[in-house]
Parts: structure tokens; C-alpha cells; sequence
């Protein structure tokens, strides 16, 4: 009997885990800054929005609710402006090995959310809107 709480519990746990990441529906896009240290911060072109709006797309699925306070310093933050004037942001926070978490915090009452990025995720990010 002993195991078969055990294992109720432990699926429960998974599943209860498993249930704490959502796939967001992404910000949308009419206009995009980056700011950070080192980056000579100022407006993404159409084309680098346009790339960024493709790179949320494609990350949109392991974001969880934000539960903590966010880590300092940022190292990349873009403000994403929609097109009725709604304004957004992703900041990220790397670590030396190149990985990051990431942090989507949009105006109430939508949540702030938090990802997880390998170094990939990271460059591909970079890439995308220029820095």
C-alpha cells in the first residue's frame, strides 16, 4: 500500500509540475527598442521586429508565472510597443555560461512571466534584434 502512495504522490507532483508552464500568445509587435549595458540602445528596425516577433513565436511555449523577485543586473531589455500603443517587455538575465532567464512582464492584469533559455536560445535572440 506503501508504494502506491508513493507513486500516487509522485505522479501528482509531476503532473502538478508539469501544469506550471504555459505557451503564451505573444505580444504584438508594431515597434521595438533595445536597451542594455554596453548595447547603444534606441529603436529596432522593421526588419529586426519583424525578426523578434518570429523568435517569441517560436519560444512560446516553458514560460511559468513569475514567483520571484527578477535578478540584477539586465543584460538586454526590449520594450515592445503593440500596435494599439500597449507596451511590453523582455528582459533577460544571463549567466556566465551563456544561458538566461528570460522575463515577459506585460501590463495588468496579465501576468509576468518567466523562460529559461539555453545559450542558443540566447545567441538566436541577440541575433534577431541586432546585439
Amino acid at each position: 500500500m506503501r508504494v502506491v502512495v508513493r507513486v500516487a504522490l509522485i505522479a501528482t507532483s509531476v503532473l502538478n509540475l508539469a501544469g506550471c508552464y504555459d505557451v503564451i500568445k505573444t505580444p504584438e509587435m508594431a515597434t521595438a527598442s533595445v536597451y542594455g549595458p554596453g548595447i547603444s540602445g534606441g529603436s529596432l528596425s522593421p526588419e529586426e521586429v519583424a525578426q523578434l516577433s518570429s523568435w517569441l513565436r517560436a519560444h512560446d511555449a516553458g514560460w511559468r508565472p513569475l514567483m520571484e523577485a527578477a535578478p540584477a543586473p539586465i543584460t538586454l531589455a526590449i520594450a515592445i510597443r503593440g500596435p494599439t500603443g500597449r507596451q511590453s517587455s523582455l528582459q533577460l538575465f544571463e549567466a556566465k555560461d551563456g544561458t538566461a532567464m528570460a522575463y515577459l512582464k506585460e501590463p495588468g492584469p496579465a501576468r509576468s512571466l518567466q523562460r529559461y533559455l539555453s545559450a542558443p536560445d540566447v545567441a538566436a535572440l541577440r541575433a534577431a534584434v541586432g546585439h
